[in-house]
């Protein structure tokens, strides 16, 4: 992340090391569920990887130096753009002829553009170190065969504020919906730049199902995110915790990885899934479909579960990684706040996940209304 690029240096020099050694073993190219196996790199069939490697990716959710890492290592020229939501890069895979080997849906959009074909068939046999990853996380709703989809990073929408400005500590999505609250805090709010969270986190505040396509429900959160707009400093997907470590925003619709990493630059910094409930996401890594990198994409996934990789993804985004092996590897300034942003078992009752529906077009129907007042 920008503001602490420096601070990841050392452990970038270190991982390189370490993925020096990792790389000098080869392993099979299968192993039992839950064993970590590292590098793979042995097992790699070489003759077979492209020259280049095109990924779209989450802005800042991939670390710098990793495509480095992997071309070190396996030859392959990586190059990463970058995209602000999940409907911004499906529109431009749906487009097609987009020139991206890899991508990274999160779990709902994994689903939409598994239905429309824009997605391989992923050979798991080229991917070994998915046995890092928690069976938990895996199996899901959106991919129960994980024919599609690996699991990169997992964490849950919620508020985040600043606890010496925003007073008493805020317990509901009513302190975001309802005018008379959200007032005090004018100029120093911010909602996610995303149509199905700001629009779920409305749906909870009026008491109804986040994932509701329902006409009645969609006008109804339409009105209110019109209500709240002229209150809000902004709609931010990318630098959220940036303006709240900083002190620029108090208050924000946020996920917890960017809660995380604020918290470590600010100590103010609090963390709640509102009582009405929060959701729960998980972003992966998925190949678009028809592209001649297939395999070359399936070995890049199989590097970035590598523990050592994963804890660094993990460091670098602030994010809770699936990876168990990696786990125990993250740096300490993220595991002091692991605690804080990780859902306990009783916040869990009050999370779910962003669905498909039945009508997905109504959801951006509404969105564009909103951004156009």
């Amino acid at each position: 992340m920008k503001l602490r690029r420096f601070g990841l240096v050392l452990m970038v020099l270190s991982l390189l090391v370490a993925c020096g050694e990792a790389s000098s073993t080869a392993v099979p190219t299968t192993a039992p569920a839950g064993t970590a196996t590292g590098s793979n790199a042995g097992s790699v069939d070489r003759s077979k990887l492209s020259k280049t490697l095109r990924i779209y990716a989450w802005g800042e959710y991939v670390p710098e130096d990793v495509p480095q890492l992997f071309e070190s290592e396996f030859g392959v020229k990586v190059t990463v753009d970058t995209y602000s939501s999940n409907e911004e890069m499906a529109a431009k895979i749906r487009a097609g002829n987009s020139g991206y080997d890899l991508i990274q849906p999160s779990d709902y959009m994994v689903a939409l553009l598994a239905e429309g074909n824009y997605l391989a068939k992923i050979d798991l046999a080229n991917i070994p170190n998915i046995a890092n990853i928690d069976p938990a996380n895996m199996g899901l709703y959106y991919d129960p065969n994980n024919e599609f989809s690996v699991p990169y990073l997992w964490g849950t929408t919620g508020i985040a504020y600043d606890k010496t400005a925003v007073s008493p500590a805020p317990t509901s999505w009513s302190i975001l919906f309802d005018p008379a609250q959200l007032s005090a805090y004018k100029g120093r709010v911010s909602m996610l730049n995303d149509e199905r969270e700001v629009i779920g986190a409305a749906m909870l505040f009026l008491g109804k199902d986040r994932n509701s396509s329902d006409a009645a429900d969609l006008e109804a959160a339409k009105k209110v995110l019109i209500e709240q707009k002229p209150l809000l400093a902004k709609y931010n997907s990318d630098n959220v915790y940036q303006d709240l470590a900083s002190g620029e925003v108090v208050l924000a619709q946020s996920w917890n990885n960017y809660t995380g990493l604020a918290m470590i630059d600010n100590e103010n910094i609090e963390w709640v899934i509102p009582q009405e409930g929060g959701v729960i996401w998980q972003d992966t890594m998925a190949i678009v479909a028809g592209t001649p990198n297939q395999y070359t994409a399936e070995v890049f996934i199989d590097f970035m579960n590598r523990p050592e990789i994963a804890a660094k993804v993990a460091d670098f985004t602030g994010a809770l990684t699936p990876n168990v092996k990696g786990e125990p590897l993250i740096g300490d300034d993220l595991k002091a706040v692991y605690p804080k942003i990780k859902p306990s078992a009783e916040d869990r009752k009050r999370l779910d996940w962003l669905r498909k529906g039945q009508n997905a077009t109504a959801f951006s129907d509404v969105w564009s209304a909103v951004k156009s007042q």
